[in-house]
């Protein structure tokens, strides 16, 4: 006997009876038939696991729903408006740069201006896609910018 049946023995128990499936008295004749258990062991056992888990599991929703409610009550508005602000900050900036572009494309009417305007525009997402895809943005954005300004050799 292991110690998990052991101290189910040792605990005053009551008798009750359960109807179960078929199907599950075959598992516990064939677990029984592995193992040197009785049949009410088997089933005291997997009872104080299914309990177990549980009662975790509801522990564990009672610590989430805590942790939710502190989160609100000490960031609640501020954490909001900061959301907004980034928001409003994206619009803003997807606003500008399609502006620069629309006014680009308008400057460079010529095929050649518009493939290197094109290619531009790979290059800077390309750049900028490993910048933030990198943890450390005030590095990475000068890292974009060559030390010379000599952007026409960057690929």
């Amino acid at each position: 006997m292991d110690k998990e049946s052991r101290k189910i023995k040792q605990v005053k128990s009551e008798k009750i009876y359960a109807v179960i499936p078929k199907s599950l008295k075959e598992k516990v004749v064939r677990y029984k038939a592995k193992g040197n258990m009785s049949e009410s062991e088997i089933v005291n056992m997997a009872l104080n696991e299914f309990f177990k888990v549980k009662m975790l599991k509801e522990d564990v929703d009672t610590i989430t729903e805590t942790m939710a409610k502190a989160i609100e009550k000490q960031l609640g508005k501020r954490f909001e408006r900061m959301l907004m602000l980034l928001a409003k900050s994206s619009k803003s900036s997807y606003a500008s740069i399609f502006l620069q572009a629309y006014v680009l494309a308008k400057i460079c009417e010529s095929e050649d201006s518009k493939e290197f305007l094109k290619e531009k525009i790979d290059l800077a997402n390309k750049l900028a896609y490993g910048a933030v895809k990198n943890k450390f943005l005030d590095v990475d954005i000068t890292q974009m910018i060559p030390d010379d300004l000599d952007f026409d050799n960057m690929d």
